[in-house]
C-alpha cells in the first residue's frame, strides 16, 4: 500500500504529465495538411503517444555558429534565433528538435566532408530536415585565404545536395575587427548572395548591418566572436529575414 504522501506525490507527477496534453488541445495546429506534426500526447503512466513527424534543424558552421564568446547563451545566435522563433510562434518547442554543428576552426571543406555524415546519424522516423549552413569565416582568415570562388564553390555544391533532405538556407557570416579579414568575408558575402540568387537557394545576408553597429562590433572581444550583446544582435537581425522565416515555416513537399 501507498502512503498518504506517496499517493500525493504521484497525484502531483500525474496532474504535471497531462498539462501538455490539455495545452495541445487548447492550440490550434500551426499548419494545414498532410505534413502537420501531430502532436504529443503524455497518456497516464506518463507514456508518449507516437508522432508522425519531428521538424528538426541543424545549423551548420564554425565557432561563430557555435557560439564560442556567448558567456549568457550556449549555443550563442544559434540558440537566440531559436527562442525567438519559439516565442513567434513558428514552431512548438518541444518537440521541434535544433542541433548546433559549429565545429572551431572548420573551413568550409571541412563542413562538407562532414555534414552528410551527422545529418543522418541524427534521423529518427518522421524527422523533417531543415539545414541552415553559415560557413566562411575560417575561409577567410589570414591562415587559410581561401580563393573567394573556390569557397563559393564548395557551399554552392553542399546547398544543393542538401535541398534534396528538405529546406534549406545559407547564412553570410558575420563580420570582424580586423578591416583586411572582414572585407575578404564581404566579398565572400557578396558571392553567396550572386550564387544563391542564381541558383534559387535562400541566403540572409546581415553582414553589412552587423558591420556597421556599434553594437556588433564594440562586443568582439577577440575581434572574432561576440558576446552576448552581438549575438542577441544577429540573433534578432536574422529573425527579421524573410529568408530566415521562410526557412523555418517551410516543409518539404513530397516529389
Amino acid at each position: 500500500f501507498y502512503s498518504s504522501h506517496k499517493l500525493h506525490k504521484e497525484h502531483l507527477d500525474y496532474s504535471y504529465n497531462l498539462r501538455p496534453f490539455f495545452a495541445a488541445l487548447r492550440r490550434p495546429c500551426r499548419r494545414a495538411g498532410k505534413h502537420a506534426a501531430q502532436r504529443v500526447l503524455l497518456i497516464p503512466g506518463g507514456i508518449m503517444a507516437p508522432r508522425s513527424t519531428t521538424e528538426t534543424f541543424f545549423f551548420f558552421g564554425d565557432s561563430l555558429t557555435l557560439g564560442v564568446n556567448d558567456n549568457a547563451m550556449p549555443g550563442g545566435w544559434v540558440s537566440r534565433l531559436v527562442l525567438l522563433g519559439s516565442q513567434a510562434g513558428w514552431y512548438d518547442m518541444p518537440p521541434a528538435t535544433f542541433y548546433n554543428m559549429g565545429v572551431r576552426r572548420h573551413t568550409s571543406t571541412d563542413i562538407a566532408a562532414r555534414w552528410q555524415a551527422e545529418v543522418a546519424s541524427r534521423q529518427i522516423p518522421g524527422t523533417i530536415n531543415h539545414l541552415a549552413f553559415c560557413p566562411g569565416v575560417v575561409d577567410m582568415s589570414p591562415a587559410q585565404m581561401r580563393p573567394v570562388d573556390e569557397v563559393c564553390a564548395t557551399v554552392m555544391q553542399m546547398l544543393d545536395q542538401a535541398s534534396a533532405l528538405g529546406p534549406v538556407l545559407l547564412i553570410c557570416p558575420p563580420p570582424v575587427k580586423e578591416p583586411a579579414m572582414r572585407q575578404r568575408i564581404a566579398s565572400l558575402c557578396e558571392a553567396y548572395v550572386t550564387a544563391c540568387a542564381r541558383k534559387g537557394h535562400p541566403c540572409a545576408d546581415v553582414h553589412a548591418a552587423l558591420a556597421a553597429s556599434p553594437e556588433y562590433m564594440d562586443d568582439l572581444e577577440d575581434g572574432l566572436h561576440p558576446g552576448p550583446r552581438g549575438a542577441a544582435l544577429m540573433a534578432r537581425l536574422l529573425a527579421e529575414d524573410p529568408a530566415v522565416r521562410r526557412f523555418f515555416l517551410t516543409v518539404k513537399q513530397d516529389d
